[in-house]
């Protein structure tokens, strides 16, 4: 059996020994300790997209003041959607409150692409907005690094949020009316 390269923790496919993220299922390969979450499941087939340029997709005059466009790899249309407060994605089922804003991507196959019901949150934050993975199955990934689940973490726009194996780029403008003012210019 040849050693040389590196398992993955979560799917168990063998690496490049120089490999820093499994190119089959995206995990960390480089952890120092294996990260055996019992709820990580592998999810078929791994996802061969390369990372693409979605900027060209993503009409900014379309993108709604104080909101957000996103495209989905794969998809001809990008969604523009107003943000109030804060935006779940995943799989919308029955018992999904109306209450919340949600973007359902199940007709994106997103069930086959092991996206959660409740996977991952955008929100409004101080000067733009954060991403929070809702301690999804199959993880979220914001350029490439893996989320701890229920950390926010900003982002810029222009971002590509990963979740599961569905690629999503995503572009706000920024509210130059709601951040704060220089003390300086006062």
């Amino acid at each position: 059996m040849d050693a040389s390269g590196k398992f993955c923790p979560i799917c168990k496919h063998k690496n490049e020994r120089t490999a820093s993220v499994c190119g089959y299922c995206g995990a960390i390969l480089d952890l120092g300790f294996s990260s055996g979450a019992a709820t990580t499941k592998n999810t078929g087939e791994p996802s061969s997209l390369p990372a693409e340029n979605f900027g060209s997709f993503i009409n900014d005059a379309l993108i709604p003041e104080g909101g957000i466009g996103i495209y989905a790899t794969g998809t001809e249309k990008p969604y523009y959607l107003h943000m109030d407060k804060e935006l779940v994605i995943g799989r919308k089922m029955e018992a999904t409150s109306d209450l919340e804003s949600f973007l359902d991507l199940s007709l994106l196959d997103g069930y086959n692409v092991g996206l959660s019901r409740r996977h991952a949150m955008i929100r409004r934050a101080e000067s733009g907005f954060e991403v929070v993975d809702l301690s999804s199955t199959n993880g979220t990934w914001l350029n490439e690094e893996r989320l701890i689940p229920n950390k926010p973490y900003p982002f810029a726009s222009g971002s590509q949020l990963r979740l599961s194996r569905m690629r999503l780029f995503v572009v706000y403008h920024i509210d130059l009316k709601g951040t704060k003012k220089n003390k300086l210019t006062e």
